[in-house]
């Protein structure tokens, strides 16, 4: 197999990837698999301010604890405290709520603060400020969950296009491989030579020296 047909055959590949990471994306499986899912259900926890559930703290010991921390460390300006490992994801006290329970709707204000302790909090006393890391609000939370996924997509497709383009232009760009020198067209299956008699003579009229004469 030579390097065009390589291109080739690769770029085929990943154009089946693509399509396969567009109809796995529609399904969700990397939202699950990246743990986006988890992602949001605790930005709507956060969200909440009456529900039963409504604002509880992230531990280390939760599902959702590492994906969390990765998006902080990712996208949030705080700086982390060096040599410390925090102890609560937290929201503090909403700056302003409503509740319609006709609806059964509610509504928190996004710029509600969200922080680490690094201290365990609630039930172990007052958390000193030494031990509390605002990293933003409930809104910041919601745009680093969207930018966390739009990253993945936009990384994944553009390695996939990028791979996809230089296959193309290698297969395109590479010679093909001659076998063997081409002198002219070859003659077609069945086909035989012929020569022509001299022109403007006719057949019956040529000059027949060795043949001998007729009989009368």
């Amino acid at each position: 197999m030579n390097v065009k047909q390589i291109a080739r055959w690769t770029g085929v590949g990943v154009s089946v990837a693509s399509v396969l990471f567009a109809i796995l994306t529609y399904l969700g499986v990397w939202n699950e698999w990246r743990g986006d899912n988890l992602l949001a259900e605790i930005a709507t926890r956060f969200d909440s301010s009456y529900s039963q559930d409504a604002g509880r703290p992230l531990r280390p010991g939760d599902k959702a604890w590492p994906v969390v921390m990765r998006v902080i460390a990712k996208y949030s300006h705080a700086q982390l405290l060096v040599g410390r490992e925090p102890r609560v994801f937290a929201r503090f006290v909403a700056v302003a709520s409503a509740q319609n329970e006709a609806a059964h709707g509610e509504w928190t204000a996004p710029t509600t603060p969200v922080a680490l302790l690094y201290k365990e909090w609630p039930g172990h006393g007052v958390v000193p400020p030494e031990d509390v890391l605002f990293l933003g609000t409930i809104e910041d939370l919601h745009t680093w969950i969207q930018r966390d996924d739009s990253d993945f997509d936009f990384l994944i497709r553009t390695i996939l296009f990028g791979v996809l383009s230089a296959c193309i232009a290698v297969f395109l760009a590479w010679p093909d491989k001659k076998t063997g020198s081409d002198k002219g067209p070859p003659l077609t299956a069945g086909a035989a030579r012929t020569i022509s008699p001299p022109a403007n003579v006719e057949p019956d009229t040529v000059d027949r020296k060795d043949e001998p004469a007729s009989a009368p």
